[in-house]
């Protein structure tokens, strides 16, 4: 009889640990996931501001002086979010090889270069930005989110950590692009090329966003790349003002990193309730 009681109550202990194995299992995960947004929130906002610095010093590099004060309010706020990003990293003993040190080692070179042509300064934010998306990703998959057991995080992650941080990119190149080509009054071949290739990324994008999005804000976009498209078809983008140009792409990219914000926070609420 005895030995039976014993049997039971260790088939209970073993019961009872696992249950609170996995209990404290999820708990863990759950903190976890939400330092990791924190991370992608300042990545987010890192996104966004060096695709404005990409756009203001290409109308800079040709002439914009009007952009001047503002590349030096950015390149202050860029400077803060990574280190602020460094300091989050360092607390989460996130992994080195996966740490945005080497952008920020890249966006230091860039902003001191002084020789740099519109089309290069193009390139090397461009290729900075792709680097950011890279470390946006790393850090979602790092944290369990577009790689969650849940469906719904997981596709919550993939909406608002992927498809429209991609948008936005693409986005932010029409902008700086289309500036290039308003400051110069030139529209080459290849500029061409390029604006109709990345205003194409836009739309196999916008096929990928779930029917959760507001029709109202996949037409935003739509007309926006529409009206460029069109420009760049009649080569009426040559002869548009370049801050107009700007202004106008600034809200149509803010839009989207707004529904990136709203879709974060509802991410965070999912996790919490999971």
């Amino acid at each position: 009889m005895t030995s039976i009681l014993l049997f039971i109550g260790l088939c209970v202990g073993v019961v009872a640990l696992a249950i609170a194995r996995h209990y404290y299992s999820k708990k863990s995960a759950k903190r976890r996931s939400y330092q990791g947004l924190e991370g992608s929130k300042q990545l987010i906002e890192l996104i966004k501001l060096t695709q404005q610095h990409r756009g203001m010093h290409s109308g800079f590099l040709n002439g914009q002086t009007e952009f001047s004060s503002k590349l030096d309010s950015l390149k202050a706020d860029i400077s803060h979010r990574y280190n602020t990003l460094l300091r989050l990293e360092e607390t989460l003993n996130y992994p080195k090889q996966l740490s945005c040190q080497f952008q920020y080692i890249q966006w230091q070179k860039l902003i001191r270069d002084s020789a740099l042509s519109s089309a290069q300064s193009f390139q090397i934010h461009s290729r900075l930005i792709a680097r950011l998306l890279d470390g946006l990703w790393d850090m979602s998959d790092e944290f369990a989110l577009t790689s969650s057991q849940d469906d719904t995080v997981r596709a919550l992650a993939e909406q608002y950590i992927k498809t429209l941080p991609n948008i936005a990119e693409a986005l932010g190149q029409i902008r700086a692009l289309s500036v290039q080509v308003a400051a110069k009054h030139t529209l080459s071949s290849d500029k061409k090329l390029q604006l109709l290739f990345t205003l194409g990324k836009v739309d196999a994008h916008i096929d990928h966003l779930d029917q959760s999005h507001a029709l109202q804000d996949k037409q935003k976009i739509r007309d926006f790349v529409e009206q460029i498209r069109k420009k760049t078809d009649s080569k009426e983008l040559v002869n548009s003002q370049p801050e107009t140009l700007f202004k106008d792409a600034t809200l149509i990219i803010d839009g989207v990193f707004a529904l990136i914000c709203t879709g974060v926070d509802t991410l965070q609420k999912k996790i919490h309730l999971s």
